[in-house]
């Protein structure tokens, strides 16, 4: 299989940049850290610590939940790009850096591709270029990650797993259809969902696991796919207030 060597057109990439917190290039901010550097042991435990006040916890399990939400962003950036532009991005942890930024007093990182090497869709085969970007993008980066944050920081992989999901499927769900990029979307989120196990170094795969159906919330007015776990946002706010899906929020 030939592989083509691309790049993201301007449009494409300002749409990551503004919806998917992607930065391209060296710049950084004054509290950078590089993926490959949070796999080693006690490192993770490190960042947690510098980043928690802005998460408004002092604890490393609330941090590592909410830390793990921001980066479900690096998922929907790398399968944004495959499904709606037909491009994957070169996986790499020693390539990706987390930038820290506050926005109204609120911790929420942006996502930096030091250098962004795309490789676009063969003309046959695209079944296994997708496989081996599912691969790359959850084996070869978020296996490493949430099994490191998890042990550092004594939280559930189950959680981390959710965390990261979420994002995914509002990504298929939610933003794919309502910019009309379906042609792809419909048969790659379906390939997520019947993907390997192994893929996320668990018993099941997540992406199937966590993927219920919604049901009517009342207290939400809305259809709600009800989380299975707590991702502890209730710990990290004054009011002590509850994300939208929580499976204590929303009893039916």
């Amino acid at each position: 299989m030939r592989l083509q060597t691309e790049s993201l057109t301007h449009a494409e990439q300002r749409f990551l940049e503004e919806n998917g917190r992607l930065v391209v290039g060296t710049v950084s901010s004054r509290n950078s850290v590089r993926l490959a550097s949070l796999l080693e042991e006690g490192a993770a435990c490190s960042y947690l610590e510098t980043i928690r006040a802005g998460l408004g916890t002092d604890k490393n399990d609330v941090a590592a939940s909410l830390l793990m939400k921001r980066l479900g962003f690096l998922a929907v950036n790398c399968l944004m790009s495959m499904s709606a532009y037909n491009k994957t991005f070169k996986i790499d942890p020693g390539n990706i850096w987390i930038d820290s930024f506050m926005e109204k007093g609120t911790w929420l990182p942006k996502i930096r591709f030091t250098v962004l090497e795309v490789e676009g869709a063969p003309a046959t085969d695209r079944h296994a270029w997708r496989t081996r970007h599912f691969y790359s993008l959850f084996e070869g980066l978020y296996v490493p990650l949430i099994e490191r944050v998890a042990k550092d920081a004594k939280v559930s992989r189950q959680t981390l797993w959710e965390n990261v999901m979420l994002y995914v499927y509002w990504l298929y769900e939610t933003i794919l259809p309502k910019i009309g990029e379906t042609q792809y979307a419909g048969e790659d989120f379906l390939a997520l969902l019947e993907a390997p196990s192994s893929f996320f170094g668990m018993n099941r795969n997540p992406a199937a696991t966590f993927y219920s159906d919604k049901v009517y919330v009342e207290k939400q007015q809305a259809e709600i796919r009800v989380r299975t776990t707590c991702c502890f946002y209730y710990q990290a706010n004054e009011s002590g207030s509850r994300c939208s899906t929580c499976p204590l929020e929303c009893k039916v």
